[in-house]
């Protein structure tokens, strides 16, 4: 689409009359692709929305000037006294008195009813065309989109490149009017299916949900994968959300509280604002879905829920604070792990290490060694941790050991040993379990361990204690540098100044506000230097650090004058 793309009506409303409606509509080019009407709000419209619109008004036209002949009629005055209402409310008359006649109510038999129920936008109903005809709420002041940056069927993405920021518009464009109107009829096939058939007790866990009504729907009929999953989404409520879940370029998506645009941490622009509008019926069904995933509920003494929610388009952790945590209205942060993980060529292709301090990780990784991977939270540190476990050779045999959400992805398509356990973290009895299932690794003989995130002092004992026995690990963790991470590990966890040494390489990750966008680095790799009796915290060696003058990892004298054991396992 070239830029000019987009048709502006300024202080109008697509709900207009028929009179204003008539006065704009040969207004339309045919270059137009999308309609705005900013008024209040700002919507937008597609082209072929707005032709039904026309269509629909047209007809309306055509009964305001059949009825004004019908004289004695109180049915033809009640619409024509309506002239100059917005057409919903005028379309709404005409199909209840319509429905009124054939319902046996008296009138004149003038022939005109029968005259009018034979136009094609009279056959559709109010929520048929509310489905199909629902605009694109978008921020106010848009007045120009430019061409599509990329495409996920059925939408179309805009970037937006406002003054200090970028504003990501998804505009669903693979969908004519007449395929939402279908959708909108197989999902309530789909409901009155479910209803005559399903018995309790059944999940309502969002995935097994999808694909139960997946296999209902093709029932049905049979829709190209994008219509499919709009009509999928859309039966249970989660159609406004779509294009950020199912985004592979979109990390992590948040809304600070209900009638708000979420804004978007993107995998290569960094954080955007939206036009993705989160009402309140959209937040209610994802904290449904999230407490099912989850298994517990949310309510005025829990008003926090953390979950993983998987289908097969998209798996995210998302995290709800409601009021009375969140007194402005329920919150949400959304993060999806990427289908298609991000690797070292990806990670060296956008500056998150330089091939050189990659290298020698992956070196360090195939000698055998651990790794500590601390930062600031959202910096980066899941993704550095994946990417090492994607380097492993296919034959170690690996445990992935997580809390209640699964980072980590399945790696046996690639041909890799691996086996997933999740054991959530908490107090009491959730805490014994957890520590249970990490001293069970010491009896199965993993050749290595991806540890997840160490939150607490019981999880602190646990990977130690895994060290001490000689499984190697990586792990992430919360801290603002090397030494405060082992200061918190010493003083804090209880961990004795001699274990310390049994850790391996530390990897610092840095998120950097980069006019506006999100750049996350690799700032610091380092080794412990190891003392037989520790009187305090052992200090660290630098082999790679960050030099702000060059904005570089540089390596350090002490690595140029190592050398990397050439080790197997």
């Amino acid at each position: 689409m070239r830029d000019g793309s987009l048709k502006i009506y300024r202080n109008l409303d697509p709900r207009m009359s028929v009179s204003e409606f008539e006065q704009i509509s040969e207004d339309l080019q045919s270059s137009c692709a999308l309609c705005l009407f900013s008024g209040k709000k700002s919507l937008l419209l597609s082209r072929d929305q707005f032709q039904m619109i026309s269509q629909v008004c047209q007809d309306l036209g055509f009964c305001l000037e059949l009825l004004s002949k019908s004289k004695g009629c109180a049915f033809a005055k009640e619409v024509c006294a309506s002239r100059n209402s917005e057409w919903p409310a005028l379309l709404s008359k005409v199909r209840m008195g319509l429905r009124n006649r054939k319902k046996g109510i008296r009138c004149r038999l003038c022939g005109t009813c029968s005259e009018l129920a034979g136009l094609k936008s009279l056959k559709f109903s109010s929520r048929e065309l509310y489905f199909a005809l629902r605009p694109h709420v978008v921020p106010s002041g848009l007045v120009s989109l430019g061409s599509p940056e990329y495409s996920i069927p059925p939408y179309c993405i805009y970037m937006l490149r406002r003054p200090g920021r970028l504003v990501y518009i998804p505009v669903l464009s693979a969908l004519s009017v007449e395929e939402r109107i279908r959708s909108f009829r197989l999902i309530r096939k789909i409901r009155a299916h479910e209803e005559k058939c399903l018995k309790p007790p059944f999940s309502i866990e969002l995935g097994k949900v999808i694909e139960e009504r997946r296999a209902i729907l093709r029932e049905f009929s049979r829709l190209s994968a994008p219509a499919e999953n709009f009509t999928l989404y859309s039966s249970v409520g989660l159609a406004d959300i779509l294009p950020l879940l199912i985004d592979d370029n979109v990390g992590e998506f948040y809304a600070d509280s209900p009638r708000t645009f979420a804004y978007v941490d993107h995998r290569e622009l960094g954080r955007c604002e939206s036009a993705v509008w989160v009402g309140p019926g959209v937040i209610e069904r994802l904290l449904a879905f999230s407490a099912s995933s989850s298994g517990r509920t949310s309510d005025y003494l829990n008003p926090s829920i953390k979950a993983s929610i998987k289908t097969k388009e998209f798996h995210a952790r998302v995290s709800i604070d409601a009021p009375p945590l969140s007194f402005e209205g329920t919150s949400i942060d959304v993060r999806k792990f990427f289908r298609n993980p991000t690797d070292f060529g990806i990670l060296i292709r956008n500056k998150t290490i330089p091939p050189e301090a990659a290298s020698y990780l992956i070196m360090k990784l195939r000698a055998g060694s651990s790794f500590s991977i601390y930062g600031e939270s959202g910096s980066g540190k899941t993704t550095l941790a994946i990417a090492l476990d994607l380097e492993t050779p296919p034959h170690w045999r690996k445990y992935s050991v997580e809390s209640d959400i699964a980072e980590n992805i399945t790696q046996r398509h690639l041909g890799k040993h691996q086996v997933r356990l999740l054991a959530a973290t908490g107090s009491g009895g959730a805490a014994e379990k957890r520590r249970e299932v990490l001293d069970s690794l010491l009896h199965k003989s993993p050749d290595y361990v991806f540890f997840g995130e160490v939150l607490s002092e019981s999880d602190s004992q646990a990977l130690f204690q895994i060290l001490a026995s000689g499984i190697r690990c990586i792990h992430t963790v919360h801290a603002p540098s090397g030494e405060g991470l082992l200061k918190r590990f010493a003083y804090q966890h209880h961990i004795p100044l001699l274990s310390l040494s049994d850790l391996g390489v530390l990897v610092q990750m840095r998120r950097f506000d980069i006019g506006g966008n999100f750049a996350r680095k690799v700032v610091r790799i380092s080794e412990i230097v190891r003392d037989e009796l520790p009187v305090e915290i052992p200090p660290l060696r630098d082999l790679f650090v960050w030099d702000a003058a060059s904005g570089q990892l540089e390596p350090t004298p002490a690595y140029r004058e190592m050398s990397i054991p050439a080790q197997g396992v």
